[in-house]
C-alpha cells in the first residue's frame, strides 16, 4: 500500500506541476502571433456561406500554415444562431461548427482569434439590460465551451463597436471580461476602443482591469484609398501620416504595458496597383517597427488574399510574409525605345548572396527571368510582353532568408506604328454634339487609355479596350471609369470664342470627377452628378474659350464614384457682337481685403458684358448687362493671373489682374 500511494503521490503532484505551468504572458503571445490573416466573411453572415464564399475548408489552415502565417483570425456572428429570449442558448450545431473550424487551425499549431463579429442588435440596444443579458450569457457559453482549449486560442469580445458610446464600449469590455475570467483566468483577450475601432479609439478606451489583454485597432487609412479606392498612395507625405499614427499607438503600448494587434488593414483591390501595392507594404513595415501583431483582412471579394476554391494566393500574400524594411525598394520600370522595360531599384541591406528578377503577366504567376549579383541596382527585360500589364518584382536572397520587393506594374502597348485619325472619318464638329464612343482610332496610348486591355461587353469597337455599353438600342456609351483612363478626340472649332460645353453623364452615386482639355485650353475639374440611373444623364456644364481650327479633345477621368460617360454637346455661348478694341475705355480695377474683385468703368458709354477667364482659357465668371460700378466675389476663385475682358457698345476692354487667397 505504501508503495502505491507513493506512486500516486508523484502522479498528483506532476498533475499539479503541469496546471501550475506558467502562462504564456500576451507580451510572449504578441512576438509569436506576429503575422497574420483574417478568414472573413465566412462565419460572420447569417448563415456560413451566405456571402461570397463557400463554407470554411480545413485546407485552408493548412495553406495558412505552409505559407507562413502564425494567427488568423476568425470573425463569427453568433446572434442568428442563439435565442432570442431566456436562457440565450446558442445552437448546439453551430458551437460545434465553430469548435471544428478552431480546432482546424489550434492543431496545426496555429494561434487563433476567436471574435463577436456584425453584433449591431447590441451596438444599437446597449441601454436595454435584456440585451445586455443576451451578450453576456454568449460570451459565458463561447469561454465554457472553449475553457480548455490551448492558450493560442484567444478572445476578442467585439469587433468594431460602431453604436456604442465610448462609455459603453467600455462597461461593455470590463463585463465581458470578467465573464471570461470566471472559466478561463489567464486566457488573452483582445480589446477594442469604441467607433470603428480606430488608433484614437484604442488610446482613449479605458484599459480594462487585466493582466492578460492585447489592445486592437484597425486601419483602411486614408479612407479614400483604401476603401473606396480613389486616387493614389504613397507620397513622402501620405508614408508620414501614416507613421504618426503607428508611432501615437506604439506610444500608448509602452506606457500601458499592453501589446498591439493591427486587427484589420488593406486597400480595396479595385485601387491603383501600384499604390495599393506599396499600402500593403507600408502598413507591414510599420507594424514590424512597432512590434505589433498585424492581420490583414482577407474576406475572399475586394480584399482577397487566399484564392479559396483555386488554392492559390495573390501576391500580396508575398507582402505579407517576406517584405521588411530591409526588402529591396524603390523599384521603378520604364519603358526604353518602346519595346523593352528599365528596372531600377535600391538594395536597401548590403550582403544578398543573389537578386532574382520575377515577372508576370494577368492571370499568371510569376516566373524568374533572371539571376543577378546581390549588389545590382537595375536591369533591362529585353522581351516583355507587349499590350499587357508586366508585373515585376525583386527578390533578395539572404544566408538565413528571401526579402521581398513590394510588385510594380507597367503596361507595355502593342508595338506597331499607330496613326490617329477620326473615328468617323472626319473631326467632331464644334458647335456640335459628339459621341463619347467614338474617339479617335489609333489605340492603346495613343487615343486613350484604359486600365485593362478588354473591351467588357465587346459589342462596338471590340479591339479597342475601352468599354463601351449599349443604351438599350439608343446608342452606346462609356462605362466602367476608372482614374487615370482617358480618351482622346479629334474636333474642328468653327470659329475662335466661348463655347458652352454640357458633358452628359449618368452616374448611380454621383461625385466622380473629370476634367477636358481642347487644345491648350483645360476646363477646370468637374464633377459626376447623381442621376440614379446608368442610363439616364445630366449636364455637366463648363463655358471654354476655344481657338479655331483642328485641335485635339481630351476627356480624363480623376477620381471614382465611377461614372458612364453619352455625349458632349458644344454650343456657342450667347456673346455681344465683337467690336475692335476702343484705347479710351478705361477700368479701374482691384482686390480687397473682403476678396472681392472691384471694379469702375471710367468711360461713359453702357457696360454690356463682364466676363473673367484663367490664362488657361476657362471662363470663371460671366455678368450681362452690369452696373459700371460693381463687385465680384473671389472667394470661391483659386489664386492665380486672370484676365477680365469687359464688353461694352463703344469696344473691348481687357486686362489681366493677380487674385490672392
Amino acid at each position: 500500500m505504501r508503495k502505491i500511494y507513493i506512486v500516486l503521490l508523484v502522479i498528483t503532484i506532476s498533475g499539479v506541476s503541469n496546471f501550475s505551468k506558467a502562462q504564456l504572458t500576451p507580451q510572449e503571445a504578441a512576438i509569436r502571433m506576429q503575422k497574420g490573416i483574417n478568414l472573413g466573411n465566412t462565419l460572420e453572415p447569417p448563415l456560413e456561406g451566405g456571402w461570397n464564399n463557400p463554407a470554411a475548408q480545413e485546407y485552408y489552415f493548412d495553406m495558412y500554415r505552409d505559407a507562413g502565417f502564425n494567427c488568423v483570425r476568425v470573425p463569427v456572428r453568433w446572434d442568428q444562431h442563439t435565442q432570442a429570449s431566456y436562457p440565450y442558448k446558442i445552437d448546439e450545431a453551430w458551437l460545434q461548427r465553430v469548435e471544428q473550424v478552431v480546432d482546424w487551425g489550434l492543431s496545426r499549431g496555429l494561434f487563433i482569434i476567436l471574435n463577436a463579429h456584425h453584433e449591431e442588435w447590441i451596438k444599437q440596444n446597449y441601454t436595454n439590460a435584456a440585451y445586455r443579458e443576451r451578450f453576456d450569457s454568449i460570451w459565458s457559453q463561447i469561454a465554457t465551451r472553449f475553457r480548455d482549449k490551448p492558450e493560442k486560442l484567444v478572445f476578442e469580445v467585439i469587433n468594431e463597436p460602431y453604436g456604442l458610446t465610448k462609455a459603453q464600449n467600455d462597461d461593455l469590455h470590463q463585463r465581458i471580461i470578467s465573464i471570461i475570467r470566471k472559466t478561463n483566468p489567464t486566457r488573452i483577450i483582445v480589446f477594442q476602443g469604441h467607433n470603428w475601432g480606430g488608433s484614437d479609439e484604442l488610446i482613449a478606451a479605458a484599459i480594462p482591469a487585466d493582466n492578460y489583454l492585447i489592445g486592437s485597432f484597425h486601419s483602411y487609412d486614408p479612407y479614400t484609398f483604401g476603401l473606396l479606392g480613389e486616387g493614389t498612395w504613397g507620397s513622402a507625405s501620405d508614408v508620414n501620416i501614416l507613421n504618426n499614427k503607428f508611432l501615437a499607438v506604439k506610444n500608448w503600448s509602452d506606457n500601458a504595458h499592453i501589446p498591439v494587434l493591427l486587427g484589420e488593414f488593406g486597400s480595396l483591390g479595385t485601387a491603383d496597383y501600384n499604390s495599393r501595392m506599396k499600402h500593403y507594404r507600408t502598413y507591414v513595415e510599420l507594424a514590424q517597427k512597432y512590434g505589433f501583431i498585424y492581420c490583414a483582412w482577407d474576406d475572399g471579394g475586394d480584399f482577397r488574399i487566399m484564392k479559396r476554391s483555386e488554392k492559390k494566393w495573390d501576391e500580396v500574400k508575398d507582402i505579407l510574409l517576406h517584405t521588411s524594411s530591409e526588402s529591396p525598394k524603390n523599384l521603378t520600370l520604364k519603358i526604353v525605345q518602346d519595346t523593352t522595360v528599365r528596372l531600377s531599384w535600391t538594395n536597401v541591406r548590403a550582403g544578398a548572396d543573389t537578386l532574382f528578377i520575377e515577372r508576370r503577366t494577368p492571370g499568371t504567376d510569376y516566373r524568374r527571368i533572371a539571376i543577378l549579383k546581390g549588389d545590382t541596382t537595375s536591369f533591362t527585360d529585353l522581351n516583355p510582353f507587349s499590350n499587357l500589364y508586366n508585373h515585376y518584382r525583386i527578390i533578395a536572397r539572404y544566408p538565413e532568408k528571401d526579402l521581398y520587393s513590394h510588385p510594380v506594374r507597367i503596361f507595355l502597348p502593342l508595338y506597331v506604328p499607330m496613326v490617329r485619325e477620326p473615328f468617323l472619318g472626319v473631326p467632331g464638329s464644334i458647335p456640335g454634339i459628339i459621341e463619347a464612343e467614338n474617339f479617335d482610332a489609333g489605340g492603346e496610348g495613343l487615343t486613350y487609355h484604359d486600365m485593362d486591355a478588354a473591351n467588357v461587353p465587346g459589342i462596338y469597337r471590340p479591339d479597342d479596350g475601352v468599354d463601351i455599353y449599349d443604351r438599350n438600342g439608343t446608342g452606346y456609351h462609356i462605362g466602367n471609369t476608372l482614374p487615370g483612363e482617358w480618351c482622346e478626340y479629334t474636333v474642328s472649332v468653327e470659329s475662335e470664342g466661348a463655347y458652352n460645353a454640357d458633358f452628359m453623364i449618368a452616374s448611380l452615386l454621383g461625385g466622380g470627377k473629370f476634367k477636358v482639355k481642347i487644345g491648350e485650353v483645360e476646363s477646370d475639374t468637374l464633377t459626376a452628378l447623381n442621376t440614379n440611373s446608368a442610363l439616364n444623364t445630366k449636364a455637366v456644364s463648363a463655358r471654354m474659350n476655344l481657338a479655331a481650327g483642328i485641335q485635339i479633345m481630351r476627356f480624363t477621368v480623376l477620381a471614382q464614384p465611377a461614372f458612364n460617360i453619352d455625349q458632349f454637346r458644344f454650343t456657342a455661348a450667347e456673346m455681344p457682337s465683337d467690336i475692335e478694341s476702343v484705347e479710351k475705355i478705361s477700368f479701374t480695377l482691384f482686390q480687397d481685403q473682403n476678396q472681392e474683385l472691384n471694379y469702375t468703368m471710367n468711360t461713359r458709354c453702357s457696360l454690356q458684358w463682364i466676363q473673367l477667364y484663367s490664362m488657361s482659357g476657362s471662363l470663371v465668371y460671366a455678368i450681362k448687362n452690369p452696373e459700371n460700378t460693381g463687385k465680384i466675389s473671389t472667394k470661391e476663385i483659386p489664386e492665380g493671373i486672370y484676365l477680365f475682358q469687359a464688353y461694352t457698345d463703344k469696344g473691348r476692354f481687357s486686362m489681366k489682374i493677380p487674385l490672392t487667397r
